[in-house]
């Protein structure tokens, strides 16, 4: 199937989300505790992306890899990157942290650096399921911990986009930096929000 590309339109210098994360969501009824249950479609990358970081399967990375690699190949402004970044994780006490997992194998892939330790979460809140006024709040929730030696292009890899809000936030930290020329950014999968 394949991935469909959607621009991200931020204060980044480009950015895209691979594909859509869920495609259709239907209500079938409650659990014994009154929760509503859905009856989810996903995108084949969606469906990658939540078996991967929720379900806790590893293995799902390789087929993750396969559909990204295509776009890798072809995105013109990866050959300016010299470094790549994940986006700090809300959740400290997962098995692996996902987006870290990803960005590693992209930069592998590239032969690129990768720095796990330059940004920093300085806030346990998740901005999932946030209204617009609440996320406002968390601004500067995200610090940078390192400065660069020399000029950087940045790709930003993160496994979901949803508001755009912790992108944001990375990006007005690393901006910081006079040493950080552009910075890219690419997630595996939009939420329809």
């Amino acid at each position: 199937m394949g991935i469909d590309p959607i621009r991200l339109f931020g204060n980044w210098n480009e950015g895209y989300a691979l594909d859509k994360h869920t495609l259709q969501s239907i209500p079938s009824g409650e659990d014994i505790y009154g929760h509503m249950l859905f009856d989810t479609t996903r995108s084949e990358l969606g469906e990658l992306v939540y078996q991967f970081k929720y379900q806790n399967n590893y293995d799902k990375l390789k087929e993750i890899m396969k559909l990204v690699i295509p776009f890798l190949d072809t995105w013109s402004v990866i050959k300016s990157v010299n470094a790549i970044l994940p986006v700090p994780s809300s959740k400290k006490d997962r098995i692996y942290q996902p987006t870290c997992e990803i960005a590693y194998q992209i930069a592998a892939y590239l032969g690129i650096n990768y720095f796990d330790d330059v940004l920093q979460k300085v806030s346990e809140v998740q901005a999932k399921g946030m209204t617009q006024e609440e996320k406002n709040k968390i601004k500067g929730t995200i610090i940078a911990t390192q400065k660069g030696r020399r000029q950087y292009n940045i790709l930003l890899v993160d496994d979901l986009y949803q508001s755009g809000m912790t992108l944001h936030e990375c990006v007005n930290a690393l901006k910081e930096d006079k040493n950080i020329n552009h910075i890219y950014v690419l997630a595996m999968t939009k939420t329809k929000g």
